[in-house]
């Protein structure tokens, strides 16, 4: 099946032009990580400003602020990212509150690039703020590597940056697809299936398994499509195509602690509930919206 973005005009009969997150530019420079210091003290290393709750700071005209690092305390807590088109070095900074704006309702607003960057810092950002102790003893631990590692001084345990993966999958039989309604999501919103990968387990079977444990269908066949970094707080959504049994168009079964409802939806039906503001889909420049808006486009 062809994986095309197709510019999109009307988003009930087009798939979106792109994930958000998905954008990267930066040169991570890890080989530089050892010479942190070095390039925070240029005059030119600038940093992302992270909030409370996954937020980011803003400049006037709408794009990511980048404060000069010169003028943030120089004991502040940076966390090196890499290197911009320019070669200015680009650090993540834990930023006393201001005024911020939550990277969720930015993602499809901001630059691919700079939502790329953002999610970057965001996600550094908020490792740091749950592992500034040792898992296994509890004493403090100590930040290395320009902020992409932590050694706990005690027992010598040493953390690196996490990343949850979870999938997410369009699950079809037929010309038909399968969406759900979640516990807590907005009024109306319907969404394809999701949920994360457990130990010991591929990201194929979490589709075969999810797909069973939220709604009982069983899944015959599933296909890569796309991923997304996902840093709410620390994921990386796969997305799938799962295709389900021709035969099995029956009534689903929602697990009543996860959904409020699931059902089949054919091409038209869904077009005309959309176009009518019936229902929603999630927001643009995720995974879910992209998945549902590819398969609407055929």
């Amino acid at each position: 099946m062809p994986h095309n973005r197709l510019t999109m005009s009307d988003r009930t009969t087009q798939a979106p032009p792109t994930i958000a997150f998905a954008g990267a530019t930066l040169d991570r420079a890890a080989h530089l990580r050892d010479d942190a210091e070095r390039l925070r003290a240029l005059e030119s290393a600038a940093a992302v400003l992270v909030g409370r709750d996954q937020e980011v700071a803003l400049s006037e005209v709408g794009t990511l602020s980048l404060a000069p690092v010169a003028d943030l305390p120089s004991d502040a807590a940076l966390t090196f990212l890499g290197l911009d088109a320019t070669g200015r070095a680009v650090f993540a900074h834990d930023a006393a509150p201001a005024e911020f704006v939550s990277l969720r309702n930015l993602m499809a607003e901001l630059d691919p690039a700079e939502a790329a960057l953002a999610a970057y810092a965001v996600g550094m950002v908020g490792w740091h703020r749950v592992n500034r102790h040792c898992g296994r003893c509890g004493h403090a631990t100590g930040i290395e590597q320009a902020g992409h590692r932590r050694r706990c001084p005690k027992c010598g345990l040493v953390a690196f940056p996490r990343t949850d993966p979870a999938v997410t999958m369009l699950v079809q039989t037929g010309d038909k697809a399968l969406l759900s309604r979640r516990l807590g999501a907005p009024e109306g919103r319907w969404a394809a299936l999701a949920g994360f990968l457990e130990p010991g387990e591929t990201p194929e079977e979490a589709v075969v398994r999810e797909a069973h444990e939220e709604t009982g269908v069983e899944v015959m066949a599933v296909e890569y499509v796309i991923s997304q970094p996902w840093p709410f707080p620390a994921a990386l959504m796969i997305g799938f195509w799962a295709f389900a049994d021709p035969a099995d168009d029956g009534v689903p079964e929602p697990q009543p602690s996860e959904l409020v409802e699931a059902r089949w939806w054919d091409r038209a039906e869904l077009t005309e509930a959309l176009a009518g503001d019936r229902i929603a889909l999630p927001p643009p420049g995720t995974i879910g919206n992209y998945l549902i808006s590819t398969w609407l486009a055929g």
